[in-house]
């Protein structure tokens, strides 16, 4: 009788400590996959200023006035300094590139995507200097071919595309204004089967004072020449280092924007190092411009001798928030605007290097708070399960 007592508590014992195990296991669970949510939303949850990739549109007009792009809202700044909203930003709307013509019309491609129908949208806008707004393609899911913001003076725009699949095989297409398309240059067959999607290039584009288009094509800085012939101007522009490279070294060479001179230099924004490339018609390279961390170079802009920038400054995981910089002829170096994590202009202190006196209010730190909290319900809820196991190994 007693025998049969003890085992009948024993059995008593030893299902009270597979339920307590049991329970444990539940509640860890339930922490586990709170702690990864939480984790995943702070990773892919965006706040302001927090998009794929940064914008690399800047131009000056011809009265000093500077229009830059920080993705979704695009800027100006008069000659006095003074920097205002010049189109208001739309969430999901992306303006990567903005361009001038001779006449003072600013052009600007948008970019969108429709998760309802995972298609993507493309526009293209133009604003004149008296700020009259319309669309030259209102937004569409299938743009023209050939279609972009840059155009000779004979009205024909140019697209510089590469080959799915492949990295180092691109091509050159050309739109007349009657809608003619030619593949120039390049992979024929790749150009002639392309569907283009974006109204933007491959990589940064600029004409040169004669007409001559000068392009990026991964780490190469290429140029067509009026009579249609693609010829290499700088090959392996320099490459990434993963110690300076702001998204790490994913991006490859991460040469963005460019600009071209009265001599024919070309200004490149060499975002993965963190500096603007000087390349001259014979193809030799120095650095003309040198940004500190977080900043690196994504869009150039040239005017009177004087070098600006537009740079964004990179905070993990995928926040962006732009400034932007003038070198003057003297060599001074002086900031004209900031932007703070919040994506909000940030003061200025009136330095000869017109460094920040202080940002704008840091990013919200709620995904952060949520983290923290679930990391600790993480740990306590580990320590309640080890000392329950060895409550019930007593």
């Amino acid at each position: 009788m007693a025998q049969h007592v003890f085992l009948l508590q024993q059995m008593s014992f030893e299902s009270s400590i597979s339920i307590t195990n049991r329970a444990s296991i539940r509640l860890m669970t339930r922490t586990l996959v709170i702690t990864i949510t939480l984790v995943v939303a702070l990773l892919a949850v965006p706040a302001n200023s927090v998009w794929a990739h940064p914008a690399w549109g800047i131009v000056i007009d011809r009265n000093n006035q500077i229009y830059f792009s920080d993705i979704e809202t695009v800027w100006k700044i008069d000659a006095q300094g003074k920097l205002t909203v010049f189109r208001a930003g739309v969430s999901g709307r992306h303006t990567h590139e903005i361009n001038l013509d001779e006449s003072g019309n600013l052009y600007g491609v948008d970019n969108g995507y429709e998760p309802a129908t995972q298609r993507f949208s493309a526009a293209l806008w133009k604003i004149t200097p008296s700020g009259e707004f319309s669309y030259v393609l209102a937004p569409t899911f299938d743009p023209p071919k050939g279609m972009t913001n840059w155009k000779d003076r004979a009205g024909n725009s140019y697209y510089v595309g590469q080959r799915e699949n492949t990295a180092t095989d691109i091509f050159v297409l050309k739109r007349t204004p009657d809608g003619k398309v030619t593949t120039l240059a390049g992979n024929r067959k790749a150009g002639d089967e392309y569907r283009q999607v974006a109204l933007y290039s491959v990589g940064g584009m600029a004409f040169g004072t004669d007409g001559t288009l000068y392009f990026i094509g991964n780490a190469n800085l290429h140029k067509l020449t009026l009579d249609g012939n693609m010829a290499m101007v700088a090959p392996n522009l320099p490459a990434a280092h993963p110690a300076e490279n702001p998204n790490g070294a994913s991006r490859g060479a991460g040469l963005f924007g460019i600009a071209v001179d009265a001599q024919d230099n070309v200004f490149v924004a060499d975002y993965g190092n963190r500096q603007v490339l000087k390349v001259t018609p014979d193809g030799r390279s120095t650095i003309a411009m040198r940004a500190e961390p977080p900043w690196a170079p994504t869009g150039v802009a040239l005017k009177d001798g004087n070098l600006y920038t537009l740079e964004f400054g990179f905070t993990p995981p995928s926040t962006y928030a732009p400034r932007v910089r003038k070198l003057s002829t003297d060599g001074k170096v002086t900031t004209l605007a900031i932007f703070g994590e919040d994506g909000k202009p940030a003061a200025l202190e009136s330095s000869s290097l017109g460094l920040p006196a202080k940002t704008a209010d840091p990013k919200p730190r709620g995904l952060y708070v949520l983290l923290g909290a679930g990391l600790t319900i993480l740990a306590l809820t580990l320590w309640v399960w080890i000392r329950r196991r060895r409550l019930a190994r007593r």
